[in-house]
């Protein structure tokens, strides 16, 4: 324990921690959290801890069950269809209009592809899967609609469970890097029309079901889904 850490930075460690187990997959959608378990890992006591579950709860990412404790957030079928429909159609009018990027800003999303191609090569999938949310939500950021892109990045914080089941960066960091590359040089172009077809892309997979597959549990008489 580290019992001369200061409280915000226990709890944004805790946060890290925690979000990296998300997104790798080592806490899978229903899996409880052990709260223990990750006082002793993380080097925190219990207040900053119990602080960030109560933070990646209303992002959406946890659940809370009244004397059951924090579980990783966890949809039916129908549930992820609506979830996937709502970024769907608010991804779509946020690329409606986009204020083109600098060369500077085409730069900088060049340097995050690479960084992200790179985290995958080492073995780190957790931080390459943060980094590609920032680099889709970095350009959704583009659209002047800030509302709409606000509800755009809710959403995708409340389907981040699913994305280590459904976005294998880890298989060909290659092509993985070279597909936002893509993204880059259709940005440079201005080619809206193709802009939106790649973003979309993934977000119409979630739809359809094929992101995430057989992970999700099925919709049932009485079942109700923990989110």
């Amino acid at each position: 324990m580290s019992p001369s850490k200061p409280a915000g930075r226990a709890t944004a460690t805790v946060l890290s921690a925690l979000r990296a187990a998300i997104l790798s997959g080592d806490l899978g959608p229903g899996e409880q959290i052990r709260q223990q378990l990750w006082a002793d890992r993380t080097g925190v006591s219990r207040p900053p801890l119990r602080e960030a579950l109560e933070i990646l709860t209303n992002e959406g990412l946890l659940v809370h069950g009244l004397n059951q404790g924090y579980f990783v957030a966890k949809f039916n079928r129908d549930e992820m269809e609506q979830l996937y429909t709502m970024r769907l159609l608010l991804e779509r009018e946020a690329l409606e209009e986009i204020e083109w990027p600098s060369e500077a800003q085409l730069a900088e999303l060049e340097n995050v592809a690479d960084d992200i191609e790179q985290h995958a090569r080492s073995g780190r999938p957790d931080i390459a899967l943060q980094e590609l949310a920032e680099f889709y939500l970095g350009i959704y950021e583009l659209s002047p609609k800030k509302l709409i892109v606000e509800e755009v990045k809710r959403l995708w914080v409340r389907t981040a469970a699913y994305r280590s089941l459904s976005v294998d960066v880890s298989s060909d960091p290659g092509r993985s890097g070279q597909r936002l590359h893509v993204i880059v040089d259709v940005l440079r172009a201005k080619d809206l029309p193709r802009l939106r077809e790649l973003l979309l892309r993934p977000t119409l997979r979630g739809r359809s079901g094929m992101a995430v597959g057989p992970h999700v549990m099925p919709p049932g008489p009485g079942r109700r889904a923990a989110g």
